[in-house]
C-alpha cells in the first residue's frame, strides 16, 4: 500500500521574450536581429520515484534580416545544477537529437535552426533523470542563453529555471522466500507452533519524514478460515524493527525521519503465540501497511 502527497511542480522561465534590434556586420555580409525570444513550458512535474525521466521544452525564436549564420550557447551563472532545500538536482539541456548541450558558453554550431513563419527556431529539452530522491520543494538556478551571428556573440538572454520537486512515498514488501519486491506477500508458517517467527522486509522510498501504519484484519489474531467459536483463534505478536506493535485495537503506527538517498529497509516480524488446545485447520490474518508523508 502507498499513500502519496503530491505537490505541483513547475518550470518557470523569467526574463523571456526579450526583444532587441542588433546588427552584426562583417566585410562580406550583414545580419540584423529584429527580435529574440525564449519560450518555456510551465507546470512540469518531477516525481523522484516515477519510472520515467521528466522533461520540459524550451524554444528559441530568432527573427532576423540578411545573411545570418546563427549559433547558440548555454552557460550557468553559478553551478550547473538546480539548488534547493536538499542536495542539488541534476538535469541537462538536450537538442532534438537527444544530444546534451554543454553549459560552457562556447558556440554550438551543430544546433539546428529551422525556418518557420516566425523566423528561425531551435528546440531544446530540459531533461530531469529519474530516481533523484531530493527533499520536496523548489530548486532553481539562473542561466544565460547566448546568441551568435556569423561566429560572434551578439546577445545574451538571462533566464531562471525553477523546478518544484513533489513530495512522494512508495512502499514494497518482500517475504522471506524468494525475496522479490511487490505489493503483497504471504508469511506461510506451515504447521503452527508456539514461538515460531517469520519476518518480511519493507522497502520504503520517501523524500521526507514518513509514518508507517500497520493494521490487522483480526485485531492481532489468526482466525480459523472455516470455523468460529471457542479455540478458533491463535494470538500472535507483530513487531516493526523490533518494537512490538499493538494491533488489538486494529492498528499501530511509527514515525521515521527522512531516509538517506530516499530509501530505507524496515523489518516486520510475526511471532506465533500459544497454540495449545486450538482447533485443527487453517488460520489466517491480513496485515496492511500504509506509508504516509509527514511533511
Amino acid at each position: 500500500m502507498r499513500r502519496i502527497a503530491a505537490v505541483l511542480l513547475s518550470v518557470a522561465l523569467l526574463g523571456l521574450n526579450s526583444a532587441a534590434v542588433l546588427a552584426a556586420a562583417d566585410t562580406e555580409d550583414s545580419c540584423a536581429l529584429e527580435a529574440v525570444s525564449l519560450e518555456g513550458q510551465a507546470d512540469l512535474a518531477y516525481y523522484p520515484f516515477a519510472n520515467r525521466d521528466e522533461a520540459g521544452q524550451l524554444r528559441l525564436v530568432v527573427s532576423a534580416r540578411g545573411v545570418c549564420r546563427l549559433g547558440f550557447a548555454l552557460l550557468p551563472t553559478s553551478d550547473a545544477q538546480l539548488m534547493g532545500p536538499g542536495r542539488p538536482l541534476n538535469f541537462a539541456f538536450r537538442n532534438r537529437g537527444d544530444q546534451v548541450v554543454p553549459l560552457n558558453g562556447n558556440e554550438q554550431r551543430w544546433i539546428q535552426f529551422e525556418e518557420t513563419a516566425r523566423g528561425k527556431e531551435a528546440e531544446f529539452t530540459i531533461s530531469l533523470p529519474r530516481g533523484q530522491a531530493r527533499r520536496a520543494g523548489d530548486y532553481r538556478n539562473n542561466f544565460v542563453a547566448r546568441i551568435f551571428v556569423n561566429g560572434r556573440p551578439v546577445q545574451d538572454i538571462d533566464f531562471q529555471l525553477s523546478v518544484r520537486v513533489a513530495a512522494q512515498a512508495d512502499l514494497h514488501v518482500a517475504g522471506n522466500g524468494e525475496g522479490q519486491l511487490g505489493r503483497s506477500t504471504v508469511m506461510n508458517f506451515g504447521r503452527l507452533e508456539t514461538g515460531e517467527t517469520l519476518t518480511a522486509l519493507l522497502a520504503v522510498r520517501a523524500n521526507s519524514a514518513y509514518n508507517l501504519a500497520v493494521s490487522s484484519e483480526n485485531n492481532g489474531q489468526m482466525r480459523h478460515v472455516s470455523l468460529a467459536g471457542e479455540d478458533t483463534a491463535v494470538p500472535y505478536t507483530a513487531s516493526l524493527d523490533g518494537q512490538q506493535l499493538n494491533l488489538q485495537g486494529g492498528g499501530d503506527r511509527r514515525d521515521f525521519s527522512i531516509p538517506n538517498d530516499g530509501e530505507q529497509m524496515r523489518n516486520i516480524s510475526v511471532q506465533i503465540g500459544d497454540t495449545s488446545g486450538k482447533m485443527a485447520g487453517r488460520y489466517r490474518d491480513t496485515l496492511r501497511v500504509t506509508v504516509t508523508l509527514l511533511e
